[in-house]
């Protein structure tokens, strides 16, 4: 099953906060409270949210002002995000398509999103390279996504996807997880050097994701271009 045929299938479920989608909508206010601390008043600023699904960030970002195109290769979850923007009553670019169509039109952005999409990706260094040459200089490059680890591969895999349920099964794919040290490469080679790295860790007792020091599974951070 292709990575697009895996997020077509959850359809509505984007929006529904005990469903398929019930760790995204877990992570979700983490990883925008800490993508706004760096970057403060977004008003005005222009936003693409690459592999946005239903549209939980790029609603977040457009509450507060912003300008804000989606961007995702699934239908299905193209028109959730529509829909439920629609509902929201806030103006959202919402586009089924590549990266590469913007890419291919000059189109730039002060900030680029890769948000739990980077490790889902079948060519992580050309999707780093068409997305970061989205970003304008000195613009905003933030991503949040898995490591390239054995805990990971555990606790990502097993745990969430066949004991806690937090994903459905076959969610994840272990081969596709990102070392930071990669990542960081990968960028330095497109223009943007990474700030900073923080690790994103499961609270088991007040069962919420939380930041931490740890970067051994989920890990968010920003770079900046130029």
């Amino acid at each position: 099953m292709s990575e697009t045929e895996k997020f077509n299938k959850y359809g509505r479920d984007w929006w529904n906060p005990e469903g398929e989608m019930f760790a995204l909508h877990m992570i979700n206010k983490l990883r925008f409270d800490y993508f706004i601390s760096i970057l403060g008043d977004v008003t005005g600023k222009t936003v693409v949210d690459i592999g946005c699904g239903g549209g939980l960030l790029s609603e977040e970002f457009a509450k507060r002002g912003a300008r804000v195109t989606g961007v995702d290769l699934s239908p299905t979850a193209i028109d959730a995000a529509k829909e439920h923007a629609g509902k929201s009553r806030l103006s959202i670019d919402y586009r089924n398509c590549a990266v590469k169509e913007l890419v291919d039109k000059g189109e730039t952005f002060d900030i680029v999103i890769c948000a739990e999409m980077l490790e889902h990706v079948d060519d992580l260094k050309s999707t780093v390279k068409e997305s970061a040459s989205l970003l304008k200089n000195g613009g905003h490059y933030l991503f949040e996504t898995i490591n390239k680890t054995l805990k990971a591969r555990f606790l990502a895999v097993f745990m969430a996807e066949n004991v806690l349920n937090f994903v459905a099964k076959g969610t994840h794919d272990y081969n596709k997880f990102i070392k930071p040290s990669t990542l960081v490469n990968l960028l330095r080679e497109n223009g943007i050097g990474v700030n900073e790295i923080r690790g994103m860790s499961y609270d088991i007792l007040n069962r919420q994701f939380k930041l931490s020091n740890s970067t051994d599974v989920n890990y968010i951070g920003y770079g900046i271009k130029g």
